[in-house]
């Protein structure tokens, strides 16, 4: 009688020492949100990477990339080189559009960032 008895306690017990052994889940276990490194948080600019393109796909170099805050405020004008490849640098952790038009819609709009990165595409050098 006693072996079924331990037969049918043993998952019981070896629950309540699995649940006793991991601590509990008090109000105090929050989970910690990741954090950006202290670099990445000083750093004020970071630096973009992108092509353009002309109409027949081909990389579209001596064309004016300019830059500005979402609200239109004009931050830079960098050209592109012999590839149509373009790097600048831009306030880090803010949104921007970029276009190959002054006063246009803008080709891409996107935030900025903790990090340097590359644009996903190339942006159409307009006519």
């Amino acid at each position: 009688m006693s072996n079924n008895l331990l037969i049918i306690l043993a998952p019981a017990i070896l629950w309540s020492l699995l649940v006793a052994g991991c601590g509990g889940g008090g109000s105090d276990d929050v989970a910690e949100q990741p954090q950006a490194s202290p670099r990445a948080l000083a750093q004020a600019s970071v630096q973009l990477e992108g092509c353009v393109v002309n109409s027949e796909w081909m990389g579209a170099s001596d064309t004016a990339v300019h830059v500005r805050t979402a609200d239109g405020r004009a931050l830079d004008t960098v050209l592109t080189n012999g590839r149509g490849e373009f790097i600048m640098t831009v306030p880090a952790r803010t949104a921007i559009v970029l276009t190959t038009i002054v006063a246009g819609p803008g080709d891409a709009a996107l935030d900025t960032g903790s990090e340097s990165r590359s644009l996903g595409a190339c942006l159409l050098r307009d006519v």
